[in-house]
């Protein structure tokens, strides 16, 4: 192989220049004027091998880098796999880059050499493409490839906070409730940083409607029940049954996501698709709460209480039921939870991305079901519930 590409998405361009020096500490660095390309040479006797690191960014290189990353979403996007939330959260890196290195070497690129890619790529938390078509993460697994193999079950996907939030607009309310979700941090003994950018505040954030957060959580409830019954027996027939009577006695049939709807109705569901719809319990709790039917959102450390967030639908009979005893929280009070929700992510994701325990007891599955459902909540990037995205 001579030749592969790094993909950043970073704020600081310089720390990619940095990285690849310390990589290459042991060799002969050479930055152009420009900070554009880098030279690594390695000399022996009698002879002299090169590795070159061209840049192309965002910022510089809007028309360019706009069309390779279409290009490279495109590629990803049609192939077919099973790995779908690996595939998904992929595209939604490659949707958040902003600096490609391709990287060429005279002498091919072996094992080692491909060892200081890596090590440049933990450095900045980048994704590595070879020209195989196959992505890889900066551990070296595989992410995804044409044939839609992987060898990840999630990929945890790595972008600039800048970059993210860059759109939202600081506000008082937004950065006094940022300070007071920090301090509640501090005290619980969960690592948080200053600059993690706060969330739309007061003036400017908009709620779901009461229409929206009903019709959901009955969507919710419905389908982590059917799941839950697909998980533990596996009889799918009789499950369909059960829930479709539940459907109908709901008038939940429109409620539904594309999503959603195809599992309900696949004779053959995956156990594995079944077991990951069974944590929508998790986001259910979150709209109940939202609808004034759970007092609390207690600390999110343990699973929510099932029995009593199926029973406030089963109690309920029927759509009207749940409609009318239904009271949307103020924008404020949800608000707060959503910044909330947001930093003990962050803290989650820091475990993961650096191998070690999450601290302070939280535990990450619900914290990240609660996170997917206040960001729909707000209106996080305005998408819809199968877009809705987790950025931390």
């Amino acid at each position: 192989m001579q030749q592969c590409t790094l993909y950043v998405s970073v704020q600081d361009h310089e720390s990619v220049t940095e990285a690849i020096r310390s990589a290459f500490r042991d060799k002969t660095v050479e930055v152009s004027t420009d900070g554009r390309t880098v030279t690594v040479t390695s000399k022996k006797w009698f002879s002299k091998s090169t590795i070159t690191f061209n840049t192309l960014r965002e910022d510089l290189d809007s028309e360019a880098f706009d069309q390779m990353k279409r290009g490279m979403y495109g590629f990803f996007a049609q192939i077919e796999t099973p790995h779908e939330r690996v595939q998904k959260k992929l595209l939604m890196q490659i949707a958040a880059l902003n600096v490609a290195v391709g990287i060429v070497a005279s002498s091919g690129i072996d094992g080692e050499t491909f060892q200081k890619i890596l090590e440049i790529a933990r450095s900045v938390h980048g994704i590595v493409f070879l020209p195989t078509g196959e992505m890889l993460d900066k551990e070296g697994k595989l992410i995804l490839d044409t044939e839609g193999e992987s060898q990840l079950d999630d990929f945890i996907l790595t972008v600039s906070v800048d970059l993210i939030d860059g759109h939202v607009r600081s506000t008082p309310s937004a950065e006094a409730r940022k300070q007071r979700s920090i301090q509640l941090l501090r005290e619980q003994g969960i690592p948080c940083i200053e600059h993690l950018p706060v969330i739309a505040g007061d003036e400017e954030a908009v709620i779901r409607t009461k229409d929206e957060i009903v019709q959901r959580a009955i969507a919710l409830c419905l389908i982590a029940i059917y799941s839950g019954g697909i998980a533990e027996n596996g009889n799918v027939e009789e499950e369909r049954e059960f829930i479709e009577g539940l459907i109908e006695q709901y008038g939940a049939e429109r409620f539904f996501t594309e999503k959603e709807r195809a599992f309900l109705y696949n004779d053959q569901p995956e156990r594995i698709d079944a077991i990951q719809l069974v944590w929508m319990y998790e986001c259910y709790w979150v709209l109940l709460w939202a609808l004034g039917y759970v007092e609390k959102l207690d600390f999110p450390g343990e699973i929510c209480d099932v029995q009593t967030a199926i029973d406030c639908l089963r109690l309920a009979e029927n759509y009207d039921g749940f409609y009318q005893h239904a009271s949307v929280r103020g924008k404020t009070e949800i608000l707060d939870q959503a910044d909330l929700i947001y930093r003990y992510d962050w803290a989650c994701v820091d475990a993961r991305i650096n191998n070690r325990p999450v601290e302070g007891g939280l535990n990450d599955g619900v914290v990240l079901e609660r996170h997917r459902a206040l960001n729909w909540l707000v209106r996080y990037m305005d998408a819809d519930w199968d877009g809705v995205s987790t950025d931390t």
